[in-house]
């Protein structure tokens, strides 16, 4: 089972409008190598954060208005989210371990 997310953008506009916790929203492509060799760290990421973090993940070619929407200018670009606010964003592939740090990073430096 994935516990990644691939919501269409009505989906993530309620995701972020309902959640309590942060979202990490990834914005990928089909033709990325670096998003390739990053899919199974996220999915690791998200399987190890159920629960506690909801993980997304947008096609920029299938979802360019969700890509313009945050300013997504280079794939992978990783945002964290809260309450509608973005806490955080990381342009490049990360690995669980790095994922991880940029999560519990940007959410320390928010006091949440």
């Amino acid at each position: 089972m994935d516990a990644v997310r691939t919501p269409d953008p009505a989906e993530l506009q309620q995701l972020i409008n309902e959640s309590v916790s942060p979202i990490l929203l990834q914005f990928s492509a089909a033709w990325c190598g670096p998003c390739r060799s990053m899919a199974p760290h996220l999915e690791a990421f998200a399987q190890s954060r159920s629960g506690q973090l909801p993980v997304v993940k947008m096609d920029i070619d299938d979802h360019p208005e969700v890509a313009a929407r945050f300013m997504v200018r280079a794939v992978p670009t990783s945002i964290l989210l809260s309450n509608g606010r973005v806490l955080g964003v990381h342009s490049g592939a990360l690995s669980g371990g790095q994922l991880a740090r940029f999560i519990d990073g940007a959410v320390a430096a928010q006091g949440q």
